[in-house]
């Protein structure tokens, strides 16, 4: 007799069920990449299964895709039931027309289209239809499903600190650029400051972009204080609201992607003449389906950031670079030329945003659920649109500035294996107008750029990124608190809102002050001990930590735009950030292009580091309309303390790097300088703050807040 299936609950069945839907939703993204990527057909002498008589391989592989595929999407529309007939059906008929259309598509990419593999796909559909019905009854049970997506989830039954969150994703945050740190020190030892480490990076900043704009920008920024609000007075329609907006997160980003990709193919097609420029587009093309997974992924941490769970999203991105290490390593292995091995690495981007997916996708199915009913999220989403316009406008200028830093030094830089010129005649120069200019920049000069930004994003990710992603819902909760008054934006600074902001800067500022200095006195040894080794030579560092000391020299001013932005959002005022941000964008470009000339390469970072400067004063100062006052005598007292402090820290630790002369040290004796320097300056910090009393250091110590 056959044992009678499990019951589930409706909630364990709800959640059974988006799993499921997070497993399709990967699948899907990973069959649409491989699909459309070119020359990925099997390579050999045979097209033959072995052990089968001659079976094909590839129509083997359209039965078995497929069939996943048709599997997947009966379970993630529920398990066998009253509706399974129907559901099947319409999975046949819509399967069948994704088929074709994928035939057709694919001619866009040089691969060729074929009735016998659309064939091959119906017959996998039918197979992974059928075996629903058997799989079904295990994954879901005997339970009812019918009432699943009424299934509530639950708002943090109390506001809590953020300063507790902010040290969990500080933690997590640490671990995750340490083994950034250790990837680019991969990267750099396997290809040096070369133009083949160049594209890559060019390649890779392009779906960064992205992530930055709609996943941790434009549209969290958007979507944390609706559904903050929704969460609390209405669980089932902040669901749904939730819901919407990842699949139409989703369904916009294919769609850029694929217009990207046939507008890079075109480039390189009828457009890019140069090796250089040639192999950066096709890299970019590599990883451009990057960009709707890490956007996908940014969107579900947002999710759980108002649950008040930090830890998944924060450590995300611990998978990227395991990755992408990995990739590396091995195509140094296996490939021939450093061409080759660096396509290993692009694709190890790609296997990254799939497991990405998974991690948060997983913990999102548990922690709160999605659902396939969107009914009345049609205002909500309407007005978050809304308010995502102004939001990515300003970041889109921000973010098109951090690419043109990319192509200026990319554009701008010697040419290495130019056709025809190599290092001799004719790479020193190039033609404007007539004209014969010099390069201002050496070859590697995105790589020495790239280099120094993971430095000095260090300690902002680990202090300045983790304490405004942690202050952010609760800047949101408490102007969501004061959204019934008469007059809320004015309400906002008298209270909790005011109180929160000001102990986020005066967190801020004790912590990126003396980073600042820390950066500017150990910028040698620092660059040395992470990247100095195999093709990446003293030369090559030293660069880099030329470039260092601009970046360095603002990271208090980077956090704290950070932590000013995230207050504006809150307070659901978007426009002023973007007014700030139009504000920097030509003052940007006219110092990019003024101080490479007499800096090099390190005037890019000069000329970020002053606008950001000018951005911090600027946003604090906007505050004004909802805070009565951003910066009060409890801010600028510890302000003082800080400053006092970073003075003494400079002084100690100056004079310990002064003694020696970094740029001539071997490798152990240049990490004993770097330990004993960061060791000096932690000390005298957190020692000094300890015995000031000042509130910071007992705030960040204590396990409470």
């Amino acid at each position: 007799m056959k044992p009678a299936a499990p019951e589930y609950s409706r909630p364990t069945w709800a959640r059974r069920r988006s799993v499921a839907r997070v497993v399709l939703a990967v699948y899907v993204v990973l069959l649409a990449t491989l699909l459309h990527l070119p020359q990925l057909d099997p390579v050999g002498a045979s097209n033959e299964v072995p052990g089968t008589g001659g079976l094909p391989f590839d129509k083997t592989a359209h039965v078995g895709t497929f069939g996943l595929l048709g599997l997947l999407v009966v379970l993630a529309t529920g398990g066998p039931g009253r509706a399974w007939w129907p559901r099947a059906l319409a999975v046949l008929a819509a399967g069948l027309a994704v088929a074709g259309f994928k035939e057709i598509t694919q001619t866009l990419v040089g691969r060729s289209g074929s009735v016998d593999d659309a064939a091959a796909d119906g017959v996998g559909l039918v197979l992974g239809v059928a075996a629903a019905w058997v799989v079904g009854r295990w994954w879901y049970g005997a339970g009812d499903g019918d009432a699943a997506d009424s299934a509530e989830i639950t708002a943090p039954a109390a506001s809590e600190g953020f300063v507790g969150h902010a040290r969990l994703v500080a933690g997590l945050t640490l671990v995750s650029r340490v083994t950034g740190l250790v990837r680019d020190a991969v990267l750099a030892g396997v290809f040096g400051a070369t133009v083949v480490l160049d594209a890559f990076l060019v390649g890779f900043i392009v779906p960064n972009l992205f992530r930055r704009l709609f996943g941790e920008g434009a549209l969290t920024a958007a979507f944390i204080p609706r559904y903050t609000r929704l969460l609390a007075d209405d669980p089932t329609a902040a669901r749904r609201f939730a819901s919407v907006c990842v699949v139409a997160l989703v369904l916009l980003l294919a769609g850029v992607t694929l217009v990207g990709e046939l507008g890079l193919w075109w480039l390189s097609t009828a457009v890019v003449e140069t090796e250089k420029a040639a192999l950066a587009v096709r890299l970019t093309m590599w990883m451009l389906p990057y960009a709707p997974m890490v956007c996908g992924v940014a969107l579900l941490g947002a999710v759980l950031q108002v649950h008040r769970r930090f830890g998944p999203a924060a450590a995300a991105p611990v998978l990227l670079n395991l990755t992408v290490i990995g990739a590396a390593v091995l195509g140094a292995a296996t490939a021939g030329q450093p061409g080759e091995a660096v396509r290993v690495a692009a694709a190890g981007v790609l296997v990254a945003g799939l497991l990405q997916l998974m991690w948060l996708g997983g913990s999102v199915a548990w922690a709160a659920p999605l659902t396939a009913s969107f009914a009345g999220t049609g205002p909500a989403l309407r007005e978050m649109l809304r308010k995502m316009g102004p939001v990515v406008i300003g970041l889109g200028v921000f973010q098109l500035n951090t690419l043109l830093d990319a192509v200026v030094a990319f554009g701008l830089s010697k040419p290495e294996f130019e056709p025809g010129a190599g290092a001799g005649a004719g790479a020193e120069t190039f033609d404007v107008l007539g004209r014969t200019i010099g390069y201002p920049l050496e070859a590697g000069a995105v790589t020495t750029l790239s280099l120094a930004q993971r430095l000095y994003q260090f300690p902002l990710g680990v202090f300045g990124v983790a304490l405004a992603t942690a202050i952010f819902p609760a800047l949101a909760a408490a102007a969501g608190r004061k959204s019934g008054d008469a007059k809320p934006q004015a309400a906002l600074g008298g209270g909790e809102f005011g109180e929160i902001f000001r102990r986020g800067v005066r967190l801020t500022l004790y912590l990126g002050l003396p980073a600042s200095v820390g950066l500017i006195l150990v910028r040698v040894p620092l660059v040395r001990v992470f990247f100095e080794w195999n093709r990446f030579t003293t030369e090559d560092a030293l660069r880099c930590a030329a470039v260092l000391a601009g970046y360095g020299s603002a990271v208090w001013a980077y956090a704290l735009t950070h932590v000013a932005t995230k207050a504006f959002y809150a307070a659901d005022d978007t426009a002023t950030p973007l007014r700030v941000s139009l504000a920097m964008v030509g003052l940007n470009v006219l110092l990019n292009l003024t101080l490479i000339w007499p800096l090099g390469v390190a005037g890019l970072a000069w000329s970020t580091a002053i606008c950001a400067t000018l951005q911090a004063g600027l946003l604090v100062r906007g505050l004004r309309r909802h805070v009565d006052r951003p910066v009060d005598a409890s801010v600028w007292r510890s302000v003082g303390r800080t400053a006092t402090l970073c003075v003494a820290m400079a002084v100690g630790v100056g004079a310990l790097v002064a003694v020696f002369d970094p740029a001539t040290l071997g490798k152990t004796e240049s990490v004993a300088l770097l330990a004993g320097a960061v060791g000096l300056g932690g000390a005298v910090v957190v020692g000094g703050g300890r015995w000031w009393g000042m509130p910071e250091t007992r705030e960040l110590m204590s396990r409470g807040s």
